[in-house]
């Protein structure tokens, strides 16, 4: 018993003693400057480290608090709590710190891109150029030692990037927290890595094998065998994760050369990876599944390279190199936002199919697009995958054929309610096929295009409603200019020719695409049949915030007033810009672009009235725009005349000439502001010029004469009851239009004040004169009419007062001290010399004969109150 108590007495003290050994015999604080040492020597890096200590029980092993590792004068690249790790003591022996086990918890690592040089690379180590200095004549050498790890452990870490030279104005970077790494094997030819993180609320994994970790790290290490790796990543839990296997091989590590990698994965949905990568992912993708194959292009390493690159950096490089040679993938969604490559709506893709089985075999995309109201069935084809990669993202010019089909999907009774909001009906389109096909490259386009519908409505552009086309073709040419920098340097339209039941002709324009850019185009009509033009609005109608009100019959000045009472209030610009900005308003951003288009059309029915050999000249140049009519005729009426505005300078100026204009009535009625009160061709005979910078202004600073005179036109029947005096009672029988022989006069304009002289309106047995003045300040009018009813053989007339202001309006009989209306000088047919007075002599339409013969008794009292004929 006494033996075996010295046995365990002395073992104890052996024990303790081996212990205690390294605290005495070791010199820790040496052994922790080679460990410094070592480090600088292989990586570059200044290791500082708080308390240490070394102990050989029951292995051997090293644990140090407060660890960093920075890149001398850059942010530090580690900062860990406490690190831990068993050492081999054979390898002390032999200069040389192996960690066996090397544990690392709360660490930080942060990857930090900064302007100084030595901070400019993402990964702090030495590159291949960089050598150790020699040491100097007469200092002591000292042997250096070198440091190994087998394998590593990290435990709740924190990685973050910071980019200081990213192409944004501002820094970019983030941050993901990493639960655990698990490297093992780290000397071997295929060590095992184990990491599991989280990047915001989005958990992930990476699983797998790597290659020799010398051939990657280190410049010098020779890159006889290739570089293998296969891993497997997840992304999120449960339903909603995502996973992808990567497999591939490196003919040089270091230097990531010779890349050949496969990746084939399935999401059922891609929230993780969009979140992990949202800058590169702005396109909200769902459902991929499917394989890729890549080899990288060094020669893009040799041009843009010619020194050894930091690992990191070279791995930023690497996807700008890839080049795929194969692709078997289905996405099951993608939605574009709106804003997006210029699309206003939103764009989803859906069940879309992407293949090609080789590089020298075709490229094919198909599948569904929903745009808005729209659906259509697309089919697309590359000559092959290798020639659409040089054309797209190629050093060197070069094109690649392209064919695209779209069809339409038809409308169908499920269509209607597929959506949530059943008030908005689906786009109508039936049999709708669209063909692009040509050569492509970013050194220039040139693609021929054809289409047809049998039914197909456009979208709603400014306010005007979805037009609808019927039985429609189109075809013609699509060249795109060269890709720049900025963009996509031009855009034109070539010998495009179109027709429909609606209108057809042809068209070649140069549309901008750059911000001095400018518009030019050439726009023939063979035919334009107004009154088949239909559309329907794709989205709700807006209540309207103001109601109408009634609108006195003989007001010539009713338009201001129902014009200046919907008016908003508008706040008033800066001095300087009143111009532009209206302009702005007005035309968008066409208003300070060039343009310069002409219209020609050969048949043109709008409204009832029939152009014939119309020329219109549109213009726009430094602010000035002009709209000039160089020709074309209605009836043998000769056309010609000028539109001008001028916002070179403050204020704004206006000015029109028309000798004549011939334009529908119901245009000039929607252009005042007004309801359509009367229908017919209008002719406009004079010139008018004004300025300002407010539409309060320009109306105001009116100045000029202008004739307006409407023949053989139709008018609502609740215009005339008001101006027929004693008859009124009578004429208000009926409802709707009835013809109309004339409604002429003569508008002078000038300090403010328009002078309405020489007016006159003809229906069936009601004429009416008058004359009348009018403030444009304040909208106020004054007229003085002269109403003339003949009821079967039987004259009534009446002198009348028309006053009247801001919706207000006043008919009596007219005072004394009121001007006389000179009636005599309308002689006979108060038509004709209304008519010719507001022509100024010109030639014009043909104004319709008189009915002055009708039968007596109730027949004849009928139709002369309208109510038997039109």
């Amino acid at each position: 018993m006494k033996k075996l108590a010295a046995i365990l007495i002395g073992l104890v003290v052996v024990v303790t003693g081996v212990s205690l050994a390294p605290q005495f015999l070791i010199d820790q604080n040496r052994l922790r400057q080679r460990v410094t040492e070592a480090f600088q020597q292989q990586t570059g890096l200044e290791l500082k480290m708080g308390e240490t200590s070394f102990q050989l029980l029951p292995w051997p092993s090293f644990q140090a608090t407060n660890v960093v590792l920075t890149r001398p004068g850059c942010t530090p690249f580690v900062a860990a709590r406490s690190v831990h790790a068993d050492l081999s003591l054979l390898a002390i022996l032999n200069r040389e710190i192996s960690f066996q086990e090397f544990t690392v918890r709360g660490a930080g690592i942060m990857l930090h891109r900064a302007s100084e040089k030595q901070c400019s690379t993402w990964l702090p180590v030495i590159s291949q150029d960089q050598r150790v200095a020699a040491p100097v004549a007469g200092d002591a050498v000292t042997p250096r030692w070198k440091v190994s790890f087998g394998g590593l452990h990290l435990t709740d870490a924190e990685l973050s990037w910071q980019d200081d030279l990213s192409d944004s104005h501002v820094p970019e970077g983030g941050h993901l927290h990493l639960a655990s790494l698990e490297m093992a094997g780290m000397r071997s030819v295929s060590p095992w890595v184990d990491l599991r993180g989280t990047y915001g609320h989005t958990p992930f994994t990476l699983r797998g094998r790597l290659g020799p970790l010398h051939q990657l790290l280190s410049a010098s290490a020779g890159q006889k065998d290739p570089w293998a790796f296969s891993l497997g990543l997840t992304l999120g839990t449960g339903e909603h994760q995502d996973h992808a296997t990567l497999d591939g091989l490196m003919r040089d590590a270091h230097r990531l050369k010779g890349v050949n990698f496969t990746l084939s994965g399935r999401w059922t949905s891609l929230r993780g990876l969009r979140h992990l990568l949202s800058r590169a992912m702005p396109v909200d993708l769902g459902q991929l599944e499917g394989t890729v194959r890549f080899h990288s292009d060094d020669d893009m390493v040799a041009a843009s390279n010619g020194t050894d690159m930091a690992l990191t950096d070279a791995l930023l490089h690497l996807p700008r190199r890839l080049v795929l040679d194969q692709v078997h993938a289905h996405l099951g969604s993608a939605t574009l936002p709106a804003g997006m490559w210029h699309v206003a709506a939103p764009l989803q893709l859906s069940d879309i199919q992407i293949d090609a089985d080789s590089a020298q075999a075709p490229f094919v995309l198909q599948g569904q697009a929903a745009w808005g109201r729209y659906a259509w069935l697309f089919h697309g084809e590359a000559e092959s995958l290798q020639k659409a990669q040089s054309a797209l993202l190629g050093r060197i010019p070069a094109s690649v054929g392209l064919k695209l089909n779209v069809q339409g999907q038809d409308r169908t009774l499920s269509s209607l309610f597929s959506r949530g909001d059943a008030a908005r009906t689906d786009a109508r389109q039936d049999n709708v096929s669209f063909d692009l096909q040509g050569q492509a490259g970013r050194q220039g386009s040139m693609l021929a295009f054809s289409g047809q519908a049998a039914l197909f409505q456009f979208p709603d552009i400014r306010g005007i409603p979805g037009l609808l086309v019927h039985d429609g073709h189109v075809k013609g040419q699509l060249v795109l200019g060269p890709v720049k920098d900025a963009g996509l340097s031009s855009l034109s339209l070539q010998d495009v020719v179109f027709d429909s039941q609606e209108a057809g002709g042809n068209l070649s324009a140069d549309l901008p695409m750059q911000p001095d850019a400018g518009l030019v185009g050439k726009l023939h009509l063979t035919h334009l049949e107004g009154e088949r033009v239909s559309s329907a609005s794709l989205t709700p109608a807006a209540e309207p915030a103001v109601q109408a009100g009634p609108v006195p019959a003989a007001g010539k000045g009713e338009p201001g007033d129902a014009a200046q009472a919907s008016r908003p209030p508008e706040v008033a610009p800066a001095e300087g810009k009143a111009s532009e900005t209206r302009l702005t308003q007005w035309f968008g951003s066409m208003a300070g672009r060039p343009f310069d288009v002409d219209m020609t059309a050969d048949q043109l029915h709008v409204a009832g009235i029939a152009y014939q050999g119309l020329h219109l000249h549109l213009l726009g140049l430094g602010g000035r725009l002009s709209l000039s009519v160089l020709g074309g005729s209605v009836q043998d009426v000769p056309l010609a005349g000028e539109v001008v505005l001028d916002g070179t300078a403050d204020p704004l100026r206006m000015g029109m000439k028309a000798h004549p204009f011939i334009l529908p009535a119901s245009w000039v009625q929607s252009l005042l502001g007004q309801p359509v009160m009367f229908e017919g061709p209008v002719q406009l005979e004079g010139a008018l010029g004004t300025e300002g910078a407010q539409p309060e202004a320009l109306w105001q600073a009116l100045d000029g004469q202008m004739g307006l005179s409407l023949v053989d036109g139709r008018v609502q029947r609740e215009v005339l009851a008001p101006l027929a005096g004693p008859a009124a009672s009578l004429l208000k029988l009926g409802s709707g239009t009835m013809g109309l022989r004339c409604f002429a006069g003569t508008a002078t304009f000038g300090h403010g004040q328009a002078h309405f002289s020489d007016m006159a309106l003809e229906v069936k047995h009601l004429s009416l004169i008058g004359q009348g003045t009018m403030k444009l300040g304040d909208m106020s009018y004054t007229f003085q009419l002269m109403p003339h009813v003949t009821l079967v053989g039987a004259d009534f007339s009446t002198p009348l007062a028309l006053s009247g202001q801001n919706g207000t309006v006043h008919i009596g009989a007219q005072d004394k001290d009121q001007a006389v209306l000179d009636t005599a000088r309308f002689g006979s047919d108060a038509c004709a010399h209304a008519v010719q007075q507001a022509r100024g002599g010109q030639k014009g339409l043909a104004l319709p004969a008189r009915d002055d013969g009708h039968s007596g008794g109730a027949g004849g009292i009928l139709r002369a109150l309208g109510l038997g004929g039109n």
